[in-house]
């Protein structure tokens, strides 16, 4: 089997580890490879949150969408098979990212398709070229290491999302009916996934939202899912119904767009936050003191605020964030009004930055 990495053009991906950030977080791979060697023609094998995120990414060539291997491995290694056989495209290896080492990963691309195995996994046995998990590195590095395996050398890269002119229209709707007198706008994440303990109070957050409506003139809107809607009119209660709530109104792509033309956003460490880094939204992030920061949070982006307090080894059962305080993000908020002033130039170059002529499912319309 040729496994000589410098040979390799025609990689197959395989992401099914799908948490938002996950996927978010393997993005900067892709644009590696074709900055590195254009040459290369990328599949990416995924479905759900995975197809979203990569659908109108211009740094894929082919996305493939199957039924879930930890549920149906044996349909997912039939869908995966069938559809590299109408693509005609026969990869010369199968990558995994740092989300994504688990056994039935490895056992599709063992049993789905040729080529030599690389990247992150817990049966090294199945692969060529196993990696090393290196916890002291970002998770973005640990996935720029797949460029390695291909014979590139990637510089940083941060992550990319993409969307569609009518993504973009669709925001544009939504934030006319939320701001028509086109204030400065920012946005509130101020629900997480519920996998991790990182709320914060919603006292905390109504004082952030008078502060923003009342000293900083800004409009407000509050992003999230459908689930979310409740505990989000909570805080807007609280705030004195300052804002509008966008819960449960965007596709991953329209919320991308609805971010891009956001002045700030004030977020907890969640899915979202990695939304709206990915279209460069500056923003204040409110980490939790549990988790090592290099894992997740953008610590050398000049845009972004990172707060959280002095580490910590174990998580209480009532953690919500208490050791930062509304002053500190007050404080924090308004530097970055002070050093990205709110403009309409601003907003456009975010979201031009962003659109795609891609479109890797034009069949969902």
């Amino acid at each position: 089997m040729q496994s000589d990495p410098a040979r390799a053009k025609r990689v197959l991906i395989l992401e099914y580890q799908l948490p938002l950030g996950c996927c978010v977080h393997m993005t900067p791979v892709f644009e590696a490879l074709k900055r590195c060697r254009p040459e290369i023609e990328i599949a990416v094998a995924t479905l759900g949150l995975g197809c979203e995120v990569l659908r109108y990414s211009p740094f894929v060539d082919h996305l493939i969408e199957t039924s879930n291997p930890y549920d149906d491995l044996r349909g997912a290694v039939g869908r995966l098979r069938s559809e590299l056989r109408r693509l005609q495209f026969k990869p010369e290896c199968v990558l995994t990212g740092a989300s994504d080492q688990r056994t039935k990963i490895a056992l599709m691309g063992l049993l789905g398709s040729s080529g030599w195995r690389g990247g992150y996994t817990v049966q090294d046995a199945l692969y060529h070229h196993p990696l090393v998990y290196d916890k002291a590195i970002s998770l973005i590095d640990r996935n720029l290491k797949l460029a390695r395996l291909l014979g590139c050398e990637p510089d940083a890269f941060e992550p990319r999302l993409f969307f569609s002119r009518r993504d973009a229209d669709a925001a544009k709707v939504l934030l006319e009916s939320a701001n028509p007198t086109r204030l400065p706008l920012v946005a509130m994440v101020t629900q997480n996934s519920g996998g991790q303990r990182t709320g914060w109070r919603k006292e905390h957050f109504a004082q952030v939202i008078r502060h923003t409506s009342e000293r900083l003139g800004s409009a407000v809107i509050y992003v999230g899912t459908a689930v979310d809607g409740e505990a989000i009119e909570e805080i807007r209660a609280s705030a004195g119904g300052v804002g509008v709530s966008l819960a449960g109104k965007t596709s991953v792509a329209v919320l991308a767009a609805v971010l891009s033309r956001c002045d700030a956003m004030v977020s907890l460490d969640t899915g979202t936050m990695h939304v709206g880094r990915a279209v460069k939204t500056p923003m204040v992030v409110l980490g939790p003191s549990w988790q090592k920061p290099i894992e997740w949070l953008p610590l050398a982006s000049a845009n972004a605020r990172v707060l959280r307090g002095a580490d910590r080894e174990t998580v209480p059962e009532d953690y919500r964030l208490d050791e930062i305080s509304p002053e500190v993000v007050i404080a924090a908020l308004d530097d970055l009004f002070a050093t990205y002033r709110p403009s309409e130039a601003d907003r456009e170059s975010r979201t031009e930055s962003s659109l795609s002529s891609v479109d890797h499912l034009p069949s969902r319309g």
